[in-house]
């Protein structure tokens, strides 16, 4: 058992902050997300990819995440909503308030220069 308040490793990419834990086999991560942060234009250049190519599968304690698939669609997360986002898409905070959820999947690499999305493709 361990406290996302208390994490195994920190990482800070442009207007964004990931909190991970590591139980067993299994990482959490805390997203904080701010104002402004969009996928494209924060995550993109470290990626190397057109679109994020992880698979999310999470919570939303707060805020809004807007997305948008490769084949057009699209959708919003608001607090409270529990999520699977498969990988090809982009995603941006909507509002004046941070975008805060906890993520279960592929969530070690985040935030990770030059992951290349490779979580979603092991």
């Amino acid at each position: 058992m361990k406290s996302l308040d208390l994490p195994d490793r920190k990482r800070c990419p442009d207007k964004a902050e990931f909190d991970l834990v590591t139980v067993d086999d299994y990482t959490v991560a805390r997203l904080i997300l701010a104002p402004g942060w969009r996928w494209s234009e924060s995550a993109k250049p470290a990626e190397l990819t057109a679109f994020c190519e992880h698979h999310h599968l999470g919570y939303c304690i707060s805020g809004r995440l807007d997305i948008e698939t490769s084949d057009g669609g699209s959708s919003s997360i608001h607090a409270h909503d529990t999520y699977a986002l498969p990988p090809g898409h982009d995603e941006w905070v909507v509002g004046d308030e941070p975008f805060v959820a906890v993520e279960f999947l592929g969530a070690a690499s985040f935030g990770r220069p030059r992951s290349y999305g490779m979580h979603a493709l092991m």
